[in-house]
């Protein structure tokens, strides 16, 4: 489920008011061509991040509003604002969702459409190429401005379409994005500068063509077993052995006696990453699990989390669980904690195992 429903509300609001979850990246920011780590996560956390807490916010106030009584410049205000953060939310789980990867294998670069797709490419733009080609120009054209480009699926227009849009709420009716790319400046100036053209190449080197056929076959009503292509690698199957970010941060934020007992878990090789932690964690390596498993309780829940929610956390949980804990992995790790807008302090290592603590410190040295 995407959305979690607060019991305190009434039925009639809590269409309104419920809140959206974040939705994890999928890619592996630190193994993309020619797209930086920190590009990736200020884009994912502080605009992405930045338009669903926005949203949710607006629905909450919407949720109170008197319908009868508002004055109209306020219901117009929200519902545009509604519309704005809504089409930016969706747009940028598409772009996200369409990079990135297979597993623990960098984008090849060189990663054709499926089949099915490569044959609706074909019948609506002549070639694979073609479409590229009307796709990219449209999106080099958008340079030094604001917009998206989307590659959608219409049933009224009978075909796929690309499509220009200069501003978020700008999408064709009734029409499902199959990809989309960001080309508001915030997407690449990082990186690239002005140079907005090479940052179009480099994202068509990086695109996640199973994942963007998962789309086109879920837009067209072929899709009956997609949701294995949107779990991040490694996390565990089971929607038991997850935590999405909005509940941890209410059960952090409940009693006492049952608050997750947080487990922070982390590479030798990924503590130059970190910078931060959830206060109260406790921070091991992963391949030190027999040195820190016994102390952690067994008539607590516990939560699991590392960088992006992969197989670092998705692995120690279902050995965890294996071992009968009730223990559940933070869906998207501390990186979508931190696009909900979650709390932090900084990093303390000292439950770290001391002899792997050498890695960050030689890590550091070799800058």
């Amino acid at each position: 489920m995407d959305v979690t429903k607060p019991s305190s509300i009434s039925p009639p609001q809590s269409a309104q008011s419920e809140t959206l979850k974040v939705r994890p990246l999928l890619l592996k920011p630190q193994w993309m061509n020619g797209l930086s780590e920190r590009l990736l996560v200020s884009h994912y956390e502080n605009n992405y991040g930045g338009a669903l807490r926005r949203l949710n916010a607006i629905r909450a106030r919407l949720a109170t509003i008197d319908w009868t009584r508002a004055p109209v410049f306020e219901i117009n205000g929200l519902k545009r604002e509604e519309l704005i953060a809504a089409s930016s939310v969706i747009l940028h789980e598409t772009y996200f969702d369409s990079l990135g990867g297979h597993g623990d294998s960098p984008p090849s670069g060189i990663e054709e459409p499926p089949d099915g797709l490569a044959k609706a490419l074909e019948r609506d733009f002549g070639s694979i190429k073609a479409w590229r080609a009307e796709f990219t120009s449209m999106a080099k054209a958008l340079a030094g401005g604001s917009g998206w480009v989307i590659l959608a699926s219409s049933d009224r227009l009978g075909r796929l379409i690309n499509q220009w849009a200069v501003d978020h709420a700008h999408n064709l009716p009734g029409a499902t994005p199959i990809l989309a790319l960001d080309m508001y400046e915030h997407a690449y100036h990082l990186d690239f500068g002005a140079k907005a053209s090479a940052y179009v190449d480099q994202v068509m080197a990086n695109l996640n063509w199973e994942r963007i056929g998962a789309r086109y076959r879920l837009a067209i009503g072929e899709g009956t077993d997609e949701d294995k292509s949107f779990l991040p690698y490694g996390a565990p199957v089971q929607e038991e052995a997850r935590i999405s970010a909005e509940e941890l941060k209410a059960r952090l934020e409940g009693d006492n006696d049952r608050r997750p007992v947080l487990l922070d878990l982390c590479l030798p090789k990924d503590l130059p990453r970190r910078i931060d932690m959830l206060a109260g964690a406790s921070m091991h390596a992963p391949g030190a699990i027999s040195r820190w498993i016994d102390e952690l309780p067994r008539d607590r829940p516990i939560a699991v989390y590392c960088i992006c929610g992969f197989q670092v956390s998705g692995t120690a949980v279902i050995e965890l669980r294996r071992r009968g804990y009730d223990a559940r992995a933070l869906v998207g790790g501390i990186t979508a904690w931190h696009a909900i807008g979650g709390a932090t302090v900084p990093l303390d290592t000292s439950t770290y195992e001391e002899a792997l603590l050498n890695y960050k410190a030689q890590a550091r040295a070799g800058h």
